[in-house]
């Protein structure tokens, strides 16, 4: 009852959010799984993962750019690695994604609450 993982939950919701540098091996460890974020976003939506995989020229599909953002801000995560996981060919491409998500929060206090509501359901499902 009180193993490893019971230990590693009570130290992320303790220190994560308040403190988080990516340069410090250990806060990677820390931080939400990937799987965590990635299932808040898609109940948020009331979408499947398959949805945020699909993707067409000129749309915009909102909850596979909020999930490609935050498991780069939360998560520090290679954008390679986001690549794969969503099937985007050019790292670059995932880069104009979390740009254009960066700016939108700044700008759109919509997507700025959005983005707030579904790091508060993270951050729950922590503890």
């Amino acid at each position: 009852m009180f193993g490893p993982d019971s230990f590693m939950t009570g130290i992320r919701e303790r220190y994560y959010f308040q403190k988080k540098d990516y340069e410090v091996p250990e806060s990677r460890r820390l931080a939400p799984t990937s799987e965590a974020i990635l299932s808040a976003v898609c109940e948020y939506y009331g979408v499947s993962f398959n949805d945020l995989l699909t993707t067409q020229r000129g749309v915009f599909n909102e909850p596979r750019n909020i999930a490609v953002y935050l498991l780069r801000q939360i998560r520090g995560e290679r954008l390679t690695d986001i690549g794969d996981r969503f099937h985007i060919s050019a790292y670059s491409t995932v880069s104009s994604i979390i740009q254009r998500m960066a700016m939108l929060k700044k700008d759109d206090r919509t997507i700025r609450k959005k983005i707030e509501k579904i790091e508060e359901d993270i951050t729950k499902g922590q503890s």
